[in-house]
């Protein structure tokens, strides 16, 4: 009895051991995301039951404010802390990894399988040379919103291009109505944001191929930037605006923002419910009568973290979480919720898993297939505060648009050329 005794004991002790050794071998990793309240819920909740559930890696999951994010970033990789993953917004993307923040994910597994899920246009602020810093998460692109019912009473429809919207802005003025024309992002890319569809639908861009010059003195761009603060110089298209309130009382009927306005004017102005709708942003036409209508955008994106030392489990959970799958039941949770969020994502069927309604899916899938992101070029963040300098310069100060450009284009390029000199070593690297 006793020896038996002794052998249960000691099984049960061998069945502790290996209760409390798989316990601690199980993998760990830190993820810091800014979906916060509902969202917040929602992803962590899909973390647990599907990303954990299936690979038996843990997530330690931290909600960081996405204005807080860049700076805690850097900080966190200096102090040698920093998290494993870490939702990041596009445009920081190269700035970051070139610095040598971010892992490069060139020969990850599987990543041009990955890639070939999303739609090309949206890689280009997420790869520099042959480096890939990050994978694309949600898209916001832009678009029109427009009020039907108001459209109806001036006898006009919503404009397929510029021109047209510039006659519509005419005619709406005699009625003390506008139309709002707006890019959301930071003070230093606003107006880079507005001026690059006119840009990309003359077929170029405002760097040069090789990221080691502005482009902005090209002939083209100089004729799309023309174009764009005309819009506000010549046709008066109000600066600001406060969008939804001026949209539920018809006085800006159209106003072209990004896609996640959708879900606000969806869920705050209910008594305009089918008197409003959607269409892709105004185009310009090609030689051969087609309309380019370019928009562009920006994402939020999945990176790691060039110190993290549980890579294969990071990039396992930025596979999940950019995968076809996970953004499905994204979607579909999220506007299950009291808050009814649409989200949009950046793979070639994201808008077919949505429950995005079906009478607006056509304009959906064109605007995301539509969709270009700016050129990512070491120091073009910085250099695009020289487009917002030329924008205020002709339509605050009334300079010359084509002298203005000009110099934005030179101060540009010193400032990209100054920015690759000063990386120069990390560069030659990747």
């Amino acid at each position: 009895m006793y020896q038996k005794r002794k052998i249960s004991i000691a099984i049960s002790l061998m069945l502790v051991t290996l209760l409390s050794t798989s316990i601690f071998a199980a993998e760990k990793i830190t993820v810091w995301t800014w979906y916060d309240g509902v969202l917040g819920q929602v992803f962590k909740q899909l973390v647990k039951d599907d990303f954990e559930a299936k690979t038996g890696i843990i997530v330690d999951l931290v909600t960081v404010p996405v204005a807080d994010m860049n700076n805690k970033l850097l900080l966190s990789v200096l102090g040698g802390d920093a998290p494993d993953v870490v939702e990041l917004y596009s445009n920081q993307i190269v700035e970051l990894g070139v610095r040598g923040a971010l892992e490069n994910l060139k020969d990850k597994p599987n990543l041009n399988k990955t890639l070939e899920q999303m739609h090309p246009g949206l890689m280009r602020q997420l790869t520099y040379k042959s480096a890939v810093f990050a994978l694309p998460g949600e898209a916001n692109w832009t678009w029109t919103y427009y009020r039907k019912d108001i459209l109806a009473e001036v006898g006009a429809e919503v404009p397929k291009t510029w021109d047209e919207l510039t006659a519509l802005s005419t005619k709406l003025k005699a009625r003390k109505m506008d139309i709002y024309y707006d890019y959301q992002g930071d003070a230093a890319t606003r107006s880079t944001g507005r001026l690059l569809p006119f840009v990309f639908q003359k077929g170029t861009d405002i760097y040069s191929a090789d990221g080691t010059k502005s482009n902005l003195d090209d002939p083209e761009v100089i004729k799309a930037f023309k174009e764009f603060v005309s819009l506000f110089k010549d046709y008066k298209l109000p600066l600001e605006d406060p969008g939804y309130q001026t949209f539920v009382d018809g006085s800006t009927p159209i106003q072209i923002y990004q896609n996640w306005y959708y879900s606000l004017f969806e869920r705050s102005a209910p008594q305009l419910a089918g008197k409003w709708d959607l269409a892709e942003m105004p185009g310009t036409k090609r030689k051969d009568g087609t309309i380019d209508r370019t928009n562009t955008g920006k994402m939020l994106t999945w990176a790691m973290t060039a110190s993290s030392k549980k890579k294969d489990a990071a990039w396992k959970f930025m596979q999940w979480a950019v995968s076809p799958e996970f953004t499905g039941k994204f979607s579909k949770l999220t506007y299950e919720t009291p808050e009814k969020w649409r989200l949009f994502f950046s793979t070639k069927d994201a808008i077919e898993k949505s429950p995005f309604p079906d009478a607006q899916k056509d304009v959906a899938r064109k605007a995301l297939a539509n969709c270009v992101m700016q050129r990512a070029i070491v120091g073009g963040y910085v250099a695009d505060r020289y487009v917002d300098f030329a924008f205020n310069s002709v339509v605050l100060q009334n300079a010359n648009p084509e002298d203005a450009i000009k110099k934005a284009a030179k101060d540009s390029t010193t400032e990209i050329q100054r920015k690759l000199k000063e990386f120069n070593r990390m560069i030659s690297k990747l």
